[in-house]
């Protein structure tokens, strides 16, 4: 079947749920755009007295032709699989008629509203929002700044969803508009329909702006709080991100693009938007290489979304439902595919050492092999159940979910070094992504799983649903000893050193399966693993530990009291449930050493040293230096020694 008719067959399939009327009751937004005719919705936001946190809009629907009028605020924005309350936060919604009369407003749901008679013209709504919600990034005003999401700000109505908007600011004298908008003069931005307004969110304030080109293409960095970051180095960092994202997909699908940064203590994440990320970072954050590393791999995976979710998109979350949840299972692509790259590109730019890297894979493979829920959740299932599951962790989400992020980025460096090994490195996981990309535009139909194994069937010639079955769709344990291999790495577990000089053994603590937190001065549990002996003996969350063999017990401490218990010995432990005392007694388990360590064999074969160089963009460290020794076999013996590998230079393979 060629591409045409491939095209033409998912288009189809991705028709016949609206045909059927499974879908969402929403219209096709082109059907709507045309029937409104020449209807279009403006904004106004108005930010008379931020110091109270509150934001008022008035949305003027113009040229309405008659009949009722719904209106609605979306209960989830793009990019947190979650349903979140953001209706909680309206009040005094009102409305007014062409002639200036007040209408009556009736609310349906906990996020629509209604004008029965609304009649022909231009009709006003007006609401308040109180806007206090900074760490999810929808809405937060104050008297330094104004950030609004736009799916937690702007209600929409659905048969004018294809119209386009404008939106007007009226903010404190001296601050300014940071937002991927269109300018449409003096603090007034337009958008060609809703679903571009809402993916454009907005930063308004006395924020610092540092500006940069690449390739001609003017892009933002736009700063709300203070921190000790250098303009001229930030500029440089971002720049190569940007360049070899875009050297990535070949192409950038923006004329303009702006990264907005929130500055403030304990926060963390970030959003991909359409032209534009929101980010929150510590202010601290830029004093030390290891977090501000941390910090530009932030940067690189909201960057990378720009092609993959914000263009590539699964066809379960499109076109976007913005009143109920939108299901996929390919999360794992969207998401996890993500996250795999965040690191690789950063160290093709040269931001990161191959070290570095190897570092950060060996800490989020310790994390998914020793969490229970690997063996009870696969990667698509995770995709799918994000909004029951991921969105809302339970303290037994450790034994039976999955991160479609982490487990998706360990997924995803086992297919691309299995499609490297298959096709002796002429195709890769890049190749697949930047035709999915080519293939399902913004403009078409969002892919499917069948389109994935298709794509990967064209490209190098091999079937991939054995693959699927057992490792995305199923929970089989991922054979990444062997997929390191391929690249010239050997993936062992880290050996503990005896400490020099003490005499005493060095071992693991002895095994529970409990993770504790302090609070209210109680060694309090926050998960029972499934697979430690603390949980067929009948440990529970939240119960409260007071102490361990008749000694009390504080949270930080529970490694070091267990290394002097051995593993068979008892643990009785005494605690609180329901401020009832008890006690439970248990053996001991062991559990195999977490950590582990990557390293480069001594004698890379070429296959290996090429699948290396061309997937990390680095050259292989100190090859020329191998020397054969007593002819063991090449490619399976380690280097005591890593030299730290420069950039490979233009012209070398991988580039």
């Amino acid at each position: 079947m060629n591409c045409t008719k491939r095209l033409m067959l998912a288009m189809l399939l991705w028709s016949m749920p609206l045909l059927c009327g499974c879908a969402s009751a929403q219209p096709d937004r082109r059907t709507a755009a045309e029937a409104a005719g020449p209807a279009r919705v403006e904004y106004t936001v108005r930010l008379d007295q931020p110091q109270t946190q509150m934001v008022d809009i008035s949305m003027i629907v113009r040229g309405w032709e008659g009949g009722a009028l719904e209106f609605h605020l979306p209960v989830w924005r793009p990019g947190r699989y979650v349903v979140l309350d953001l209706a909680g936060g309206v009040r005094d919604v009102r409305a007014t008629g062409a002639r200036g009369g007040s209408l009556a407003v009736e609310k349906l749901q906990k996020a629509s509203w209604k004008i029965a008679e609304p009649g022909r013209g231009d009709i006003r709504i007006d609401y308040r929002i109180y806007a206090n919600s900074l760490a999810d990034r929808t809405r937060h005003v104050d008297s330094t700044h104004a950030f609004l999401s736009g799916t937690a700000v702007f209600m929409y109505i659905h048969e004018l969803r294809g119209a386009p908007a404008e939106v007007r600011i009226e903010a404190p004298e001296g601050w300014r508009t940071a937002t991927g908008l269109e300018p449409a003069g003096e603090n007034r931005f337009r958008a060609a329909d809703y679903d571009v307004l809402v993916d454009s969110p907005l930063e308004i304030g006395r924020h610092d702006l540092i500006e940069f080109e690449v390739d001609g293409v003017p892009h933002e960095i736009a700063i709300w709080g203070a921190g000790d970051y250098k303009r001229e180095r930030l500029k440089e960092d971002f720049a190569r991100i940007v360049e070899q994202t875009a050297l990535f997909f070949g192409d950038m699908p923006y004329t303009r693009y702006v990264f907005l940064l929130h500055l403030t203590p304990r926060a963390g994440g970030g959003t991909e938007h359409l032209n534009s990320t929101i980010m929150q970072t510590s202010p601290g954050v830029f004093d030390a290489p290891g977090t501000y590393r941390n910090f530009l791999g932030l940067v690189s995976h909201e960057f990378f979304h720009t092609w993959n979710v914000k263009q590539l998109r699964p066809a379960g979350i499109k076109p976007y439902d913005y009143q109920r949840e939108n299901y996929t299972d390919l999360l794992w692509i969207a998401e996890g595919t993500t996250t795999y790259y965040e690191h690789i590109i950063l160290t093709r730019a040269g931001l990161m050492e191959p070290k570095t890297y190897f570092e950060a894979a060996c800490s989020t493979i310790r994390d998914e092999l020793a969490r229970p829920g690997g063996a009870v959740q696969s990667v698509a299932d995770s995709s799918f159940d994000a909004w029951i599951k991921f969105g809302r962790p339970s303290p037994d989400a450790v034994n039976s979910t999955v991160s479609f992020y982490s487990k998706g980025e360990l997924v995803n460096l086992v297919l691309d070094m299995e499609i490297r090994r298959t096709t002796g490195n002429r195709v890769s996981l890049d190749t697949v992504m930047v035709e999915l990309y080519r293939r399902f535009p913004l403009d078409g139909p969002g892919y499917t799983r069948r389109d994935v194994l298709m794509t990967l069937a064209d490209l190098t010639g091999r079937d991939y649903r054995e693959f699927f079955d057992r490792y995305i769709s199923g929970t089989d344990a991922l054979p990444l000893e062997e997929s390191l291999l391929t690249a010239g790495l050997r993936l062992e577990r880290e050996q503990k050193k005896r400490p020099e000089g003490s005499g005493e053994e060095s071992r693991e603590p002895a095994y529970t399966g409990l993770k504790l937190k302090d609070a209210d001065g109680f060694a309090v549990v926050t998960a029972v693993l499934s697979d430690g002996p603390a949980y067929g003996a009948g440990m529970n969350a939240d119960d409260q530990i007071v102490a361990l063999n008749g000694r009390r017990l504080r949270a930080g401490d529970l490694d070091a009291r267990l290394k002097k218990v051995r593993p068979g010995e008892k643990v009785r432990l005494t605690f609180l449930r329901a401020d009832e005392l008890r006690e439970i007694e248990f053996e001991a388990g062991e559990k195999s050493p977490a950590g582990w360590t990557l390293k480069h064999v001594k004698e890379p074969t070429e296959e290996q040293r090429a699948v290396y160089e061309s997937w990390l963009g680095q050259a292989w460290p100190g090859a020329e230096k191998a020397e054969n020794d007593n002819g063991r076999r090449p490619g399976h013996e380690d280097l005591d020694d890593e030299p730290r590998p420069g950039p490979v230079k233009e012209g070398d393979p991988g580039k």
